[in-house]
């Protein structure tokens, strides 16, 4: 790839969220599933990262993906199912996979309908119970790292629990007890009917994606029609949507982040993290979408351009309550991702006015360093006396652009280094001497700075250029994926006319000072108070992450514009800190999300 994209994984929920037009279902044979499973297991062990055989301990992990995928929250299967699953399977499905042996990957599903079965017809029978709820007595909201019930027994009574936390969230927002009891109802009728309805190539998708995920948490399976919309994302001049990331977890549609310029970030009523639990399409009722599945909810958010979509949600912030938002579907300008520039007058101690310059960068798209470049000759103009460079949303983008981009700040050196398996680290170096700002520079940065922008801040840090302002610490995603088309594989096209796609890990980032951006992230020289350090949104929390590691440093020189000054920054920014009310008042969230954090259960008091 002549242009290496560092945000795939954006890419492929942008498609889901955002775009109108369904692609079909392809039925996959046995013997099909069973093709493209051994192809794909071959493309991980010889080309992903890690380099890794496919072996028995890919196996064990694999199984175990499959089954959290299936049940994430341990409360469907019973643990004499997952017995049953690892005597058969935790060393086999290594073989299974090269010998072309997806059957596995049914069999399962099918025992997991059976007691997805068992479970609904118990959640009925339970709902027509009456409830005390005077009586001491806690659920555990979150059951993915605990033991499957061992019984029919145990199981019927997690699920009263769930049931009768469930009946509690709808007294606490003073619903009708009916109308609960018929949505609880009606949410575990669709559950059952939409796995149900599952074909082929979902089941290879969610089969082959725990198999990638075996390997790291950012390589996946397409299915054919995922790989369909993958395509129309690409030829697509537009998007038509409400411009945000979902991801599918514990049974909820999660936001994952918004996309700038889309009608959920500019509404401001949405926040990563934040559980979409009801969509309403105008003024039609509001449908229950808790343990819906995430295409299911897309289809209801996804409509044409200027209609209303209404959703209810539990915000991150206060998961104790629920709100409404309407937004209006529109095609995603992406002008509004393109940099920006304001500046800002500010008097310092003795009332003199200074002014400030701030560059807003939402992502690394194609020509940006010229387009920044362009800003900053233009803020040059209005006699700016420092630069803030702010990538606090920047999610990544083409790591050409993140080279380009720190070239405007230093002279030609070495901005990242990227390696390959069994390889050594190769450099990318800017080239010119040339510098577009040499003044005070400040890169902003938070949880939400990823790949590209982790690289451009970095580096600046390393070469002693830029004070990094931000949260505790940035994402952490420092590996490239590249997407690669299974029919380009002769003898399995041969076979399966669409076989999908599979994204693959193939190379780390490492910082020139030799350590890496890889699930540590890029720490900050003044660190100020974030929510965003306190929810499970950065590298480090993805299971089965690559790990940190270090290589050889490259040879750079080092300014001296930074480091002399920053133990006196750190100190006038606690300072200011402490006495300011809008970070008490942030504190005081902070606070309130650690204590619930803490408490792995909730009364049903």
């Amino acid at each position: 790839m002549n242009r290496i994209l560092t945000g795939l994984l954006s890419l492929v929920f942008l498609v889901q969220v955002s775009f109108g037009a369904d692609a079909a279902k392809t039925e996959l044979t046995p013997i099909q599933s069973g093709r493209i499973a051994a192809v794909v297991g071959e493309v991980l062990q010889l080309h992903h990262f890690r380099q890794t055989p496919l072996n028995d301990q890919i196996s064990a992990n694999f199984l175990t993906n499959y089954l959290n995928s299936l049940d994430y929250n341990h409360m469907i299967f019973l643990q004499s199912d997952v017995d049953d699953f690892m005597a058969k399977y935790e060393t086999r499905l290594d073989d299974a996979t090269k010998n072309g042996d997806a059957r596995p990957a049914t069999l399962i599903y099918g025992r997991y309908l059976e007691r997805l079965s068992e479970r609904n017809i118990l959640v009925q029978k339970l709902l027509k119970q009456n409830f005390d709820f005077s009586t001491d007595d806690n659920f555990l909201l979150s059951r993915n790292k605990e033991p499957w019930p061992k019984d029919d027994a145990e199981a019927a009574k997690l699920w009263r629990q769930r049931i009768k936390y469930e009946l509690l969230q709808g007294h606490l927002a003073k619903e009708k007890p009916e109308e609960t009891v018929g949505v609880i109802s009606r949410r575990y009728n669709r559950l059952e009917k939409t796995m149900a309805e599952l074909e082929s190539e979902d089941i290879l998708q969610m089969y082959l994606t725990s198999l990638a995920h075996a390997y790291d948490p950012h390589s996946d399976y397409m299915s054919p029609s995922e790989a369909q919309n993958f395509d129309i994302q690409h030829i697509s001049l537009s998007l038509i949507g409400i411009g945000a990331q979902l991801v599918w977890e514990d049974g909820y549609t999660k936001i994952k982040e918004l996309i700038p310029g889309g009608p959920a970030a500019i509404s401001k009523q949405l926040r990563p993290g934040d559980k979409i639990v009801a969509v309403a399409q105008a003024d039609g009722a509001p449908v229950d979408v808790v343990e819906m599945r995430l295409n299911k909810v897309v289809d209801m958010i996804r409509g044409k351009k200027g209609t209303e979509v209404k959703l209810t949600i539990i915000p991150a912030k206060t998961p104790d309550s629920k709100k409404v938002i309407s937004l209006i579907r529109n095609e995603i300008q992406f002008k509004q991702s393109f940099a920006r520039a304001k500046v800002f007058e500010m008097s310092d101690e003795q009332g003199n006015v200074q002014k400030l310059g701030v560059i807003t960068l939402p992502q690394f798209y194609d020509n940006c360093a010229a387009h920044v470049e362009a800003l900053i000759q233009r803020l040059k103009k209005e006699k700016i006396e420092a630069l803030i460079l702010d990538l606090r949303h920047n999610g990544g983008g083409i790591l050409d652009e993140a080279v380009q981009l720190t070239g405007l700040f230093v002279k030609k050196g070495p901005v990242v280094q990227v390696k390959e398996p069994n390889r050594k680290p190769h450099v990318l170096e800017d080239r010119s001497n040339e510098v577009a700002w040499d003044g005070p520079l400040i890169v902003a940065v938070g949880k939400l700075s990823a790949s590209a922008s982790e690289i451009v801040a970095a580096a600046l840090q390393d070469y002693n250029r830029a004070l990094i302002v931000g949260d505790q610490t940035t994402h952490g995603k420092g590996s490239v994926q590249q997407v690669l088309s299974l029919d380009t594989i002769t003898d399995l096209r041969k076979s399966v006319p669409n076989p999908g796609k599979l994204k693959i890990t193939v190379s780390k980032f490492y910082r020139i000072n030799g350590s890496t951006t890889q699930k540590q992230g890029v720490t900050p020289d003044v660190i100020l108070p974030s929510l965003y350090d306190y929810l499970d949104i950065g590298e480090a929390s993805l299971e089965n992450c690559l790990p940190a590691d270090q290589t050889t440093p490259a040879t750079y020189t080092k300014l001296d514009m930074v480091k002399p000054y920053v133990p006196e920054l750190q100190k006038a920014s606690k300072e200011r800190i402490s006495h300011s009310k809008d970070f008490a008042y942030l504190m005081e969230d902070i606070e309130q999300i650690k204590k619930r954090q803490e408490e792995k259960s909730v009364s049903l008091n």
